[in-house]
């Protein structure tokens, strides 16, 4: 990896970050949350990623040669791009690929502007220094990129005032701004908010030409959260209560922001070239990714092991099931493959990989995750519905007889059965599961517009195939 110096190492632990989570303006389902680690229904997510910070401490094995966390660090060799593959592997394993805003993507993104830092202009030393201070500090990252429908879909005839996040005032302690940036995953438990603009602005959009990272206990900043997905009991639904990483409106009440966190402000072409500029999805979608891989050999195993569990492995057209969902897994991990084997150096010096197979595997996989789940329903069926829940679990439920009877499978006891058959009606009918979905489906924005833009790239990155000789004449 990459060297630049700084920080000897990233030294801070998961409980320095629980001891962060207090002072914060966040509320959830109409109340006011102050210290997220003594929520019941907050405090598990917040546990996982203390976890994860400490895998990637300086003592942790997600950390790089220098004690850094690995997604922090820049590549020089296709070797460097693998290693970081294997971290993005190794930290969605540990959700199953649920979280699609865990401590390592943005900290990727990060990377990729630290290594364009010149894109940024009399703002790159500011760039830079943020960097040093993420990795240094191994701080969970989020970004806050979307506006409110009213700025996205309406037309300006309506007359109807800019609600989204914008410049308006300078000072000598930083640059002021105001408005809503909306459906930020995972931002009540981020330590800061990184916005930048995701869709192209227009000339006349220059005060929303922002690139900037805000601290989520900055006053003036409040998180309206929506509810937990969760519900009681969270023995029932154990996904929701580990992995519901939460989605934010950030809503910006006259914000300083210190001038060393403003990357871009007024640069309306600067703005809207932050992606091409930087490199930065490349990055992004090797992360994704790799996740979206792992994603779908998480929901192959469930389906494996329910399928076993009920003799159902035995089935032709169950076997023909399993055989499409190991297909699915097998093309979103052939795509990370041919990505890390055909490595480049970009336009900044840095070595990345293919971004065509990794935009391919972004593409496809908002039609084959909903597949896989499709997948997942016929294979277990009617054992999404009714199973044994954890009040059936004690000896002195009147229905502990009946399911420790019936629910007893091929090498699997009737408990283990029953939580098997929770997880995946948690997956594929519940609110996690449906959001869970749908987040795939639109993670790269609407899909239609993505895959136009995907011929775009495919056709400038590949050589136009050649027709056999003589098939047009």
């Amino acid at each position: 990896m990459v060297t630049h110096g700084g920080s000897t190492s990233s030294s801070r632990r998961g409980d320095d970050y629980l001891r962060g989570l207090k002072g914060r303006r966040i509320v959830v389902a109409g109340r006011l949350v102050d210290d997220l680690t003594q929520d019941p229904g907050l405090r598990p997510m917040a546990d996982f990623l203390a976890g994860l910070l400490d895998r990637f401490s300086a003592a942790g094995d997600l950390a790089d040669a220098e004690g850094f966390p690995v997604p922090y660090a820049l590549a020089s060799s296709a070797q460097d791009v693998a290693a970081r593959g294997r971290v993005f592997a190794d930290v969605a394993r540990s959700s199953g690929g649920l979280l699609g805003r865990s401590p390592d993507f943005l900290a990727t993104i990060l990377a990729s502007w630290r290594g364009a830092a010149a894109y940024f202009g009399d703002r790159a030393d500011a760039v830079v220094a943020y960097w040093e201070q993420a990795r240094s500090s191994n701080l969970v990252l989020t970004h806050a990129i979307s506006d409110p429908p009213a700025d996205r879909h309406l037309p300006a005839e309506l007359g109807l005032p800019t609600q989204a996040l914008r410049a308006v005032g300078e000072s000598a302690d930083g640059l002021v701004v105001r408005g809503v940036k909306m459906l930020a995953t995972l931002a009540p438990y981020a330590d800061d908010l990184v916005v930048y603009p995701f869709r192209p602005l227009g000339q006349q959009e220059a005060d929303q030409a922002l690139c900037l990272s805000v601290p989520v206990d900055t006053p003036g900043l409040t998180l309206y959260c929506r509810p937990g997905l969760a519900s009681a009991p969270v023995e029932d639904h154990p996904l929701a209560a580990r992995f519901d990483e939460m989605d934010a409106i950030c809503v910006f009440e006259d914000v300083v922001v210190p001038w060393e966190r403003v990357f871009l402000h007024g640069d309306v072409a600067k703005a809207n070239g932050l992606r091409a500029g930087t490199g930065m999805t490349t990055y992004a979608w090797h992360q994704s990714a790799v996740r979206s891989w792992v994603k779908a050999e998480f929901v192959f195993g469930l389906a494996r092991a329910a399928a076993r569990a009920a003799g159902r492995d035995r089935n032709q057209a169950t076997r023909q099931h399993l055989g499409e969902l190991a297909g699915i897994a097998e093309t979103l991990r052939s795509l990370v493959v041919a990505a890390e084997a055909q490595t480049r150096t970009d336009a900044h010096g840095n070595v990345v990989p293919d971004p065509v197979p990794l935009a391919t595997a972004g593409m496809l996989n908002a039609q084959l995750y909903p597949r896989a789940i499709e997948l997942l329903q016929l294979i277990v069926s009617s054992g999404l519905v009714m199973h044994p829940v954890s009040a059936d679990e004690a000896p002195d439920s009147p229905a502990h007889a009946v399911f420790s009877t019936y629910f007893a499978g091929a090498d699997i006891d009737s408990l283990s059965h029953g939580r098997l058959l929770r997880i995946c009606a948690e997956l594929t009918l519940d609110r996690f599961g449906g959001r869970q979905e749908l987040y795939e489906r639109v993670f790269l924005g609407p899909p239609d517009i993505f895959r136009a833009t995907f011929y775009d790239r495919y056709t400038a990155e590949r050589a136009e195939p050649e027709l056999p000789a003589g098939l047009l004449a």
